[in-house]
């Protein structure tokens, strides 16, 4: 009871800062969701570097932290000064700081090339695929609004149907090796509830309060084509959760950890809380993306 009482009040914590945070980027200003990513990309990249180094070389936590500060600069001047592409920008920033990381550990015996690889990994995951959130952000129009809100409310209706069709219905387990506790009927369970997301957001679009909030058809589709795209990322951002979720179970399995740390009394981390976020988040804004240009 107790612990299920201090994961119920951290995990409203979370509710209530994800709100927050959604809000004042859609009514003030997009630095609140840059703040919010570049914080997290940090916090989730520490646990990360401390999760692999239990059991592997452990990587360079200064490289990893560069890339995100760095990163996340050259992006925002690209982004809003010289419009050009952010996430192409940071990865620029990301390959000079590898090949710097490899001459470095080429002219020191402190670092070997086990250390450097194990910073790439970092650095790919969780980092860049943060920092696709960041692109969502900067989508325009109705996009953006449109595909925060789905993101967001789709992987937690993904988590939150999963857990109780599993609960409830239970029966064969989905990857009993990498995480024993789901179950088939979970994961259709949350691929519901990820579509379900898709559906409400749709409705609340064509409402006044999807006008307060910027949300609106995707560019110049029709009613019918939106609500499909609605319902199509849904289903998406449901299937990239369930499996960034598998993903980060194996690497905890992997390293031997139940938590990558504390920090969220009775959630673990920040990366047990953003595993399915990171992946369903690159997913999506490739999704809309392309649908941006057509």
């Amino acid at each position: 009871m107790k612990d299920l009482k201090k994961r119920l009040i951290t995990g409203s914590a979370i509710f209530v800062v994800f709100i927050s945070v959604i809000l004042l980027t859609l009514k003030v200003h997009w630095a609140f969701f840059d703040a919010f990513v570049a914080f997290v990309a940090i916090v989730a990249a520490i646990e990360m570097c401390n999760a692999i180094g239990k059991k592997f070389p452990r990587p360079i936590l200064v490289v990893v932290i560069l890339a995100v500060v760095i990163g996340y600069s050259a992006f925002i001047i690209a982004q809003t000064v010289v419009n050009i592409g952010g996430i192409t920008s940071f990865y620029c920033i990301m390959l000079l700081l590898c090949l710097i990381t490899i001459i470095v550990s080429l002219c020191t015996k402190k670092i070997n090339t086990n250390n450097v690889v194990a910073t790439l990994f970092v650095m790919v995951y969780p980092v860049s695929l943060l920092m696709y959130l960041l692109g969502v952000n900067h989508l325009e129009g109705a996009f953006k609004a449109n595909v925060i809100l789905l993101i967001f409310l789709s992987s937690a209706l993904t988590d939150t149907c999963a857990f109780f069709a599993g609960s409830i219905i239970k029966g064969p387990k989905l990857c009993p090796k990498i995480s024993p506790n789901k179950t088939i009927s979970g994961a259709i369970g949350g691929l519901v509830g990820g579509t379900l997301g898709g559906a409400i957001l749709y409705f609340v679009s064509q409402t006044s309060v999807g006008a307060f909030l910027g949300m609106g058809s995707f560019g110049n589709l029709n009613l019918t084509l939106t609500c499909v795209h609605f319902l199509c990322m849904g289903l998406v951002c449901s299937i990239a959760t369930q499996l960034g979720d598998l993903f980060a179970s194996f690497i905890k399995r992997m390293v031997g950890i139940k938590d990558y740390s504390n920090m969220l009394p009775g959630h673990g981390g920040f990366m047990d809380r953003i595993d399915g976020l990171i992946v369903s988040g690159t997913i999506i804004y490739f999704y809309a993306a392309v649908l941006q240009l057509v």
